[in-house]
């Protein structure tokens, strides 16, 4: 996607692109290694924290703006996010070889559920996403798709959920998976505050305890979840730092409509670049193994930015306009141009 006046959200591409960077200097850097209150900033967690908010917010948009049947919704979104996925799968195996039955999970996007590993670490924020659109789709097959309480029960439901999930980590020792459901209390907030904007639901004071409220929450569910390090360099802080910026960048770049062109263009190609930026590290580590940190940065930065764009011209509009297309055949009104929700996003 570009910045044009035809969009609605020329800010969200912006945002894309700065949540993008965020990711990559979270991977092509050692932040931890700045000094001890530098282990608890993770700009990965902020990029990814950002990008749910978009999803909550944009997807929405554009199941309410045109019409859309539960089939063509997840037409348009396998269009949109497979055929990079498969490209970015492809340069993982070759960075690392995999057994055929991963390689098969993976290949569904769904091999989570299937108890089987990511071959690349990113692609659990997909799995999220996906778990989203299959409630998204629920909401729409029972009509309540459009309607504010509906979103806020959801909200409000996962925040327990999020409680149950995070109370046996810290009182059993028991590794539970909190991070879908911390995940997804970002997006249907997002999706509350949506149908605060377009629909004037709930006044700006009761949106606002809303939403302090479940932030209180989530602070007592990292207090909990992560009380000691499960193997990652977890600490409370980090998360509630990683979320807290997150979330505050979505409402910086909304707010004041920022939409600078170097990040509208990164914003473009965020997707593929958020998929294959660490394969493409991968590679080149493989390939010259004695080069430092900012050696392999200073290669492997631009080397993913170039890659990323061959995937979007090549790849991604393509299938994006042949989705379209597709569904176009069965339906009377034509898809209305949207911007486009990455997982990463």
């Amino acid at each position: 996607m570009t910045c044009t006046k035809e969009l609605r959200f020329e800010w969200m591409d912006a945002l894309h692109g700065a949540a993008a960077i965020l990711v990559l200097i979270r991977h092509y850097f050692r932040i931890a290694a700045l000094g001890p209150f530098a282990a608890h900033i993770d700009p990965g967690t902020m990029g990814v924290v950002a990008f749910f908010c978009i999803s909550g917010y944009i997807i929405p948009w554009s199941v309410l703006h045109a019409p859309t049947t539960v089939l063509q919704f997840a037409t348009a979104r396998a269009f949109r996010l497979y055929p990079a996925y498969w490209v970015s799968l492809i340069l993982a195996v070759v960075a690392a070889p995999v057994a055929a039955h991963v390689l098969l999970a993976n290949i569904t996007m769904a091999q989570r559920f299937m108890g089987v590993y990511d071959v690349v670490g990113v692609y659990w924020t997909l799995q999220i996403e996906m778990m989203f659109y299959a409630i998204i789709a629920v909401l729409m097959l029972s009509g309540k798709v459009a309607d504010p309480r509906a979103s806020l029960s959801c909200l409000l439901g996962l925040c327990v959920l999020s409680i149950l999930l995070a109370i046996p980590r810290a009182v059993l020792s028991v590794k539970t998976p909190v991070a879908p459901a911390f995940s997804l209390v970002v997006m249907f907030a997002s999706f509350v505050f949506y149908h605060h904007r377009h629909a004037g639901f709930l006044s700006a004071g009761r949106l606002w305890c809303l939403l302090s409220g479940v932030g209180a929450v989530m602070v007592g569910c990292f207090l909990l979840a992560y009380r000691k390090d499960w193997g990652f360099g977890e600490t409370p802080l980090r998360f509630v730092l990683g979320y807290a910026v997150g979330v505050a960048l979505f409402i910086l770049f909304m707010r004041f409509d920022i939409k600078a062109r170097a990040l509208c263009w990164l914003g473009s190609i965020s997707y593929p670049l958020y998929l294959i930026h660490v394969p493409v590290r991968e590679i080149i580590v493989g390939l010259m193994p004695s080069l430092g940190e900012i050696p392999s940065a200073l290669l492997g930065i631009p080397a993913t930015i170039a890659l990323a764009v061959v995937i979007h011209r090549g790849v991604e509009l393509p299938f994006n306009r042949l989705g379209k297309r597709w569904i176009a055949r069965y339906r009377a009104p034509r898809l209305k141009a949207e911007p486009e929700a990455i997982p990463l996003d």
